[in-house]
Order: C-alpha cells, then structure tokens, then sequence
C-alpha cells in the first residue's frame, strides 16, 4: 500500500522579504518632487510546497523555487522612476506572476514621514494567477 504524500497539492510555502529599504523619487506633490524618499518594501510569494521539498543544496535549488527572483523583480521595477506607490506594488505583482510558479504575491509600500505628524502612507495589495493557469503549470 503506497505511503500518502507528505503535502497536498493545493499546500503552500511562502517566502517574505521584509524591510526592503530604498531611497526612490516617488510622489506627485510639489515637496516630494526631486527629492528621494524612503521606502519600505515587504514582498511576499506563495508557492506549491513540492518545489520546498527539495535536496538542501544548490543543486537542489534548480528543483526549487529561488527567492532571488522575488528580489530581481523588485529591483526590475523599481529601476524606472514611479510615480505612485499603488503602482510600484503592482509593478512588482506583474513581474513576480510572470512566473507560474507563484500562486500569488502580496506587497506592501511605505513612505515615511510625507507629513510631519504622518509616520507611514502605506498599500498593500494580494494579486494571484488566473484560476486553472496556476494548476496547470506545475512541474511533473
């Protein structure tokens, strides 16, 4: 009698790079133009758990899912100036679900101090694949 698997194909890892600090020119208002201005980044992805369960190796990663992607992207995007934070998040949606590996990303933006009395101005967003495009991608 076969053993069950140890996780079910619908299970999920995710992996979250947090306090992503940059000093971006971001912002619409007279006072935040041509100025940086410190932004913080978490980004997380969710992917099947079977690309986890992998040899604790490099060459185990080339079965894997490697979260130097998540960082690619965010430098991807944020190579070209951007004006709102909303679109910075999405940005960075888009570019992290090119890959069918990720089921579904969630980023959030802060801005510090735009206002004296304001400590962040923050978005967050969640954004997934298409139902049936995650599930028919998987690896054998």
């Amino acid at each position: 009698m076969p053993l069950p698997p140890l996780f079910s194909s619908d299970s999920l890892t995710r992996f979250v790079l947090e306090g992503i600090d940059l000093e971006l020119e971001i912002g619409i208002n007279a006072f935040e133009l041509g100025k940086p201005q410190k932004v913080s980044l978490t980004v997380s992805v969710e992917v099947p758990d079977a690309l986890c369960h992998i040899a604790d190796s490099r060459e185990g990663l080339l079965s894997g899912y490697d979260y130097n992607h998540v960082y690619d992207a965010i430098k991807q995007a944020t190579s070209e100036r951007v004006t709102l934070i909303e679109v910075l998040a999405q940005r960075i949606a888009d570019l992290l679900l090119r890959n069918p590996e990720v089921r579904a990303c969630e980023i959030k933006v802060m801005k510090y101090r735009m206002w004296p009395e304001v400590a962040t101005v923050a978005v967050s967003i969640r954004r997934s694949q298409p139902p049936g495009l995650a599930h028919t991608q998987d690896r054998p």
